[in-house]
């Protein structure tokens, strides 16, 4: 937020702010580069108490991007004081490296095995270790930086992800999954599941997502018969139960895992098949665009889990949230009674929850539209215009909360 507003009070500063856009302000991908590049000298100011200037983001940027002997840096790397008593050494360096050195410092990262980490502040690397269990990462004095794959990092305090890099593109970690939202989708999709079935499917989720490697869940009402069907392109077994502990034996194969409704898989290391659609994108890896294509190439309730190699996860069909009841109507109201001035909150916020809104509800949106274009308007005022709000084909009241 700092840095988009640096960005609009140097273009409003400008003679004519607004004016000619091919020389206005910086791009998203622009500000959030510029808003990642600030933020991480946060690290560095908590650690060292005092302000360095560093550029530690291009630096972990081209660390991560080095390969060694033709192997990719997987490993971790603690950012904090040296002298900190939560610093448990293994190896002290005579000299500390500088991060000035991305060869060397890719070099160190080599050693850096499972548990034990590159000690090192902003400035220079001091040695191999680790931090003592007794650490309270609320203390906001050690910071972790997790090499993932090749040229992918993230940027972690306590078990708190701050930032991602992927390919030096920063992004915010993506947010958890709703556990309500996910619960109400499941026995939504699947009527005939009990909530034990949902719950145990969430559970299966977080599972996933903490192995290292990418894999794909996907739950069929046809399971069975998908199964018998898909034999010659996977391995079907006796169906069982799946626990989080078979979950990780049988995702560290190729394909996917294959379950019913109540969690009963019924098929392990499945080649997918289905036609393309327009959900697919080649932006997106083969495990991605194959879950799409199989769980809308059928009438039959189907629904995926994808965790990808780059750590994305994905749910197919997405997850929408549940939204209040009394929110919607509060939103309603004040468009209804809004003016020129004041319409904008609740119009944008309405705007983006279209979704929820029922048939009464867009009829006094739709009226209260009207209102507002046709009210006299001053000179240079900016006004913008909105599309009428229709019922969406798939909205019930499963959707809403109080």
């Amino acid at each position: 937020m700092a840095a988009v507003l640096h960005e609009a009070t140097e273009e409003l500063q400008n003679p004519a702010p607004g004016r000619f856009t091919h020389h206005g302000m910086r791009s998203a991908e622009e500000v959030v580069r510029i808003a990642a590049k600030d933020f991480m000298h946060t690290p560095g100011l908590s650690v060292e108490q005092r302000y360095i200037h560093t550029d530690l983001f291009d630096a972990l940027n081209i660390v991560s991007s080095l390969m060694y002997e033709g192997a990719k840096g997987v490993g971790h790397l603690i950012l904090v004081d040296p002298e900190n008593d939560a610093v448990d050494f293994m190896v002290k360096f005579a000299e500390p490296v500088t991060f000035r050195e991305p060869r060397w410092v890719r070099k160190v990262l080599q050693m850096a095995t499972t548990g034990v980490g590159i000690i090192a502040d902003s400035q220079h690397i001091y040695g191999l270790g680790q931090l003592k269990v007794s650490h309270d990462s609320s203390a906001q004095d050690a910071f972790t930086v997790t090499f993932i794959d090749h040229y992918h990092w993230v940027l972690r305090c306590g078990n708190q992800g701050l930032l991602r890099c992927h390919y030096a593109v920063p992004k915010l970690p993506q947010e958890p999954f709703d556990k309500a939202a996910f619960l109400a989708n499941y026995v939504r999709l699947f009527p005939q599941s009990s909530q034990e079935n949902g719950l145990h499917l969430w559970n299966l989720l977080l599972a996933q997502i903490r192995q290292e490697h990418g894999s794909m869940i996907v739950v069929a009402e046809d399971a069975a018969s998908e199964a018998r069907r898909l034999s010659k392109q996977g391995t079907s077994i006796v169906p069982t139960l799946l626990s989080e502990s078979l979950l990780r034996s049988v995702s560290g194969i190729d394909g996917t895992i294959l379950l019913d409704p109540s969690g009963v898989c019924h098929a392990i290391g499945i080649i997918l098949d289905g036609e393309a659609t327009d959900q697919c994108t080649p932006s997106r890896g083969s495990r991605y665009n194959s879950g799409v294509r199989y769980v809308q190439a059928s009438n039959h309730r189907r629904f995926a889990i994808v965790v990808s190699d780059d750590r994305t996860v994905d749910i197919i069909p997405g997850l929408r949230r549940l939204v209040s009841r009394t929110r919607i109507e509060q939103h309603v109201a004040g468009l209804e009674a809004a003016t020129l001035d004041n319409y904008h909150d609740s119009r944008n916020w309405l705007d983006d929850h279209r979704f929820y809104v029922n048939a009464e509800q867009c009829a006094r949106i739709n009226r209260a539209i009207e209102r507002l274009d046709a009210l006299p308007k001053e000179v240079g005022l900016i006004y913008l215009g909105t599309e009428r709000f229709e019922v969406h084909p798939e909205m019930n009241e499963s959707y809403l909360t109080d």
